[in-house]
């Protein structure tokens, strides 16, 4: 087993997570968390252990700003108001302990989120 806080551990814990959730492998994310949880070298606060936990409409959200999109431009091409975007991404912001929309873009991509 690699030791905790070595970067190549990190990046593979994050690619299984990413198979994990891709796959639906509920079992197999917890696990995961709990192992990574037992050996990371960072604690991880409440909201970013719930980052596999991105609903559907915060992955949809996510994705079209991920292309540059306005909230307001997110909205209409999801039939939802400018309002709900803002809640969503705010959301994702939460559960991906991000700062800005691009962090958590970032984020997502690295842990297999979004493409």
């Amino acid at each position: 087993m690699a030791a905790a806080g070595d970067p190549d551990a990190t990046e593979q814990a994050d690619q299984a997570r990413a198979v994990a959730q891709s796959l639906g492998a509920q079992s197999l994310l917890i696990e995961a968390r709990q192992l990574a949880g037992a050996g990371a070298a960072h604690t991880e606060r409440a909201g970013t252990a719930t980052a596999e936990a991105l609903t559907p409409r915060e992955r949809d959200v996510l994705a079209l700003v991920a292309t540059g999109r306005s909230n307001r431009e997110i909205a209409a091409q999801l039939f939802i108001s400018p309002k709900t975007v803002s809640v969503h991404i705010s959301r994702v912001l939460d559960k991906l302990d991000a700062t800005s929309r691009t962090e958590a873009v970032a984020i997502a991509r690295r842990r297999g989120l979004i493409d």
